[in-house]
Order: C-alpha cells, then structure tokens, then sequence
C-alpha cells in the first residue's frame, strides 16, 4: 500500500481590520513523484474551519477513480481535528445526532463533507497525527532552528503554515466566501 504524507494548517484573522478572514494551506512533500502545495483564502471563516478545510482538500486531492490503495497520513497542528479522529469523536457524535457535551458539533456540515468524501474513496485509508504548530517561528537560537530544519515533519509543518498565510496577500473580492 502506498503512503502519501500530507501537512494541513488553516489560519484566521480573530481581531482587527482583517477579523474574519482566513485560509488553508496543504503541503505534500511527494505527491506521486512531486511535491504539490494547495492553499485557498477565505473572506468569513474561523481557524477551527480552516484547518478542516485543509483536510478535506487533502482528501478530495485523490481522484474517485483512482485504484491502487492509499494510506494519507496527515500531519496537523490542530489537536481538535486530529483526536476527532484518533479519539472516535466523529462516530460519537454522529451516533448521538451531531451532539456533544456542549450542545451542537460546530462546523457539521464540513464534518459530514469530510466523511462523505472518504466513503466516495474506499482505496484511502486516513492516518492522522498531531504536531506542534510553529516550533520554526519560535525557535530563536540558530543552532536549535538548524537542527529543527533536519525533521521533514516541522519542515512540512512550516510549509503548510506558509501556504495557509498565502491569502494575506488576496484582495478581499478574490478571497472565497465559503466552501
């Protein structure tokens, strides 16, 4: 079975002139030969929206069509959408009517889009992984920024973060409105 790794991130504006808008971005260091980068901006979104549409872009990266039998391990800073899969939250909540402890799941409809799209790929299997986010930005020393630039997961991680801000520089008419 072929692996196929994919680093996701979204991104969002929570205050100020720019509040609101938003973007993906998706980095796949070797997609069938290639790497291959994805990113969409937004004009009305919220982080949690972004970093699940990065997943579903991820997903919807793979044709219906396509035979041979794929796992896609995605790597995600976001621990919200990672453990709704490592943890069964996404079966525990759609068993229990979209519900959880805090009343309604947000963002349903991109959980059922992201479902549906799997059920449309029998041959994909989803690997997801948490990692943490920005830990280049963060790092000040040069000798620990060298050494963090030798694991390919932060290097993808901070490429996915790169796609994910490309938006910044989008005119708000050209950023979408939603999915």
């Amino acid at each position: 079975m072929k692996e196929i790794i994919a680093y996701t991130d979204g991104s969002a504006v929570v205050s100020g002139e720019n509040k609101g808008r938003g973007g993906f971005g998706i980095y796949f260091p070797d997609f069938y030969g290639k790497p291959k980068g994805i990113h969409i901006g937004y004009q009305h979104t919220k982080t949690g929206r972004t970093e699940q549409l990065a997943l579903l872009y991820a997903i919807r990266s793979f044709n219906h069509s396509h035979k041979e039998r794929v796992t896609l391990k995605v790597y995600s800073d976001s621990q919200y959408v990672v453990k709704s899969f490592t943890d069964k939250r996404l079966e525990k909540w759609k068993s229990n009517g979209w519900q959880n402890s805090s009343g309604n799941v947000k963002n349903r409809d991109l959980w059922e889009k992201i479902l549906l799209e799997l059920k449309l790929r029998p041959f994909l299997t989803l690997d997801m992984n948490w990692i943490k986010a920005h830990q280049l930005d963060k790092e000040k020393n040069p000798v620990a920024k060298a050494y963090l630039m030798q694991d390919p997961h932060i290097v993808g991680n901070a490429m996915a973060d790169k796609l994910a801000d490309r938006w910044r520089g989008t005119s708000f008419e050209d950023l979408k409105t939603d999915l």
